[in-house]
């Protein structure tokens, strides 16, 4: 696959695009097989969060959090901040007929340091290729990959926030590929993007992605509230096949609804650097 020059301005003006078919069956079994181990994993693992049940627990001002064995961010910092934030409020789908915290919202980050069937499809898929095209780049750096799945009659959405301060990285010339495992839509999840929001110039403070409170010891001007209000944005999205990729630039605002659907939505997500992207300690970022 090569991108066409209207591909590549259609993301520069756009700061998201949708590429269908890119990348194999044998691939997106591949990544399908590392999630589900993560998944049945997480109350071991270092890195796994489930932040559905997070979510309620924040809320909730009668005991701390169990975040099982996580030790990636400091919970119960994030509760103290969330509940002392004047402004902050649950971002969660109405509930319907299934039981209280029936649904999942999973986090899990940096499998490629495990499994080599994340590797093989970050390095040796088609994307290394098509992400230099993308950013006009003629070297592309492997950062990261993160697992995103919303099970089942997951209320908690995921609020609207942009990439580029949750990374120790400083430049321009990054993208986020989301890669569904899953047929995605709004009805199960599917992410929402703020079309053009990556030309603002406006670097803001990351979030705790359950609500719009300040994520770690992060300042500065926070995220517009797009919930609030969002037929006042240009909100895009994409119907999506296992197989197809979305690619966001690192400034893009996006977010997600709930799953209230009967449907899994599971993702990875992964992130390109280009040539004018260098390492960076920035404060607030993890």
């Amino acid at each position: 696959m090569t991108l066409t020059e209207q591909d590549i301005q259609s993301f520069e003006e756009d700061g998201v695009i949708c590429l269908r078919n890119v990348l194999t069956s044998e691939e997106l079994v591949r990544l399908e097989h590392v999630v589900e181990t993560q998944i049945s994993t997480h109350e071991h693992s270092q890195t796994g969060y489930d932040f559905e049940s997070i979510a309620s627990q924040v809320w909730d001002r009668t005991s701390d959090v169990d975040v099982k064995s996580a030790t990636r961010f400091d919970i119960n910092g994030t509760k103290k901040r969330v509940l002392a934030d004047t402004q902050a409020r649950p971002l969660r789908e109405p509930s319907d007929h299934r039981p209280q915290n029936s649904g999942m919202f999973f986090y899990d980050a940096a499998a490629w340091k495990t499994y080599d069937e994340v590797r093989q499809v970050a390095f040796d898929s088609a994307l290394p290729k098509l992400m230099s095209q993308l950013l006009r780049s003629q070297k592309i750096n492997f950062w990261e990959d993160t697992t995103f799945v919303k099970r089942p009659g997951t209320r908690q959405k995921t609020a609207f926030h942009q990439d580029k301060a949750y990374f120790q990285i400083s430049g321009s010339q990054c993208v986020i590929v989301w890669i569904p495992i899953d047929p995605t839509s709004a009805t199960n999840g599917g992410l929402k993007y703020i079309r053009g929001s990556h030309l603002s110039g406006e670097v803001y403070a990351p979030n705790v992605l359950f609500a719009q409170t300040y994520a770690n010891n992060a300042s500065g001007k926070k995220v517009p509230d797009i919930e609030a209000s969002p037929d006042n944005y240009d909100i895009i999205s994409f119907n999506t096949n296992p197989g197809d990729v979305i690619v966001h630039h690192v400034h893009t605002i996006h977010g997600a609804d709930g799953n209230m659907s009967n449907q899994d939505r599971r993702a990875m997500s992964f992130r390109y650097c280009g040539d004018d992207v260098r390492y960076l300690n920035l404060k607030g970022a993890i």
